[in-house]
């Protein structure tokens, strides 16, 4: 009899243990990425570069100058959207799977922008401003 309740009560820990963990993963994997930012002088950072979905970012200045985001159709080339994201600024994107997005330090000094993605992006890099 004791053993028999030893063995239920084994079972139940099993269960919501099993079920704590199916909680954890699927938080851990609707979770967003953020990630601190540094563009050189004079450099752009492309991201989304080899991206195949649409996805959102949540932009926030930490520099005192003003950084340029634009977005451009991959295909195209053609500017989807372009502005200037002011020391201290905050802004949410919402960027096509089609689209590549440039942050451009066109400044002398170093800039550092926070950015939180809604999901993982391939195909980032530095460049250098034309």
């Amino acid at each position: 009899m004791l053993l028999k309740i030893s063995i239920e009560l084994l079972v139940l820990i099993m269960k919501k243990s099993i079920f704590v963990i199916i909680v954890l993963t699927a938080l851990i994997s609707c979770s967003t990425f953020k990630s601190g930012l540094t563009i050189p002088a004079n450099q752009s950072f492309l991201l989304g570069e080899y991206n195949d979905k649409n996805y959102s970012a949540v932009l926030i200045n930490r520099s005192v100058l003003t950084v340029n985001l634009i977005t451009v159709d991959k295909d195209t080339r053609e500017v989807i959207q372009r502005f200037g994201l002011i020391p201290k600024g905050k802004a949410k994107v919402y960027i096509s799977k089609n689209e590549t997005v440039y942050f451009e330090n066109k400044n002398t000094t170093d800039v550092s922008v926070d950015v939180i993605l809604s999901k993982g992006i391939e195909g980032m890099r530095y460049i250098d401003n034309k």
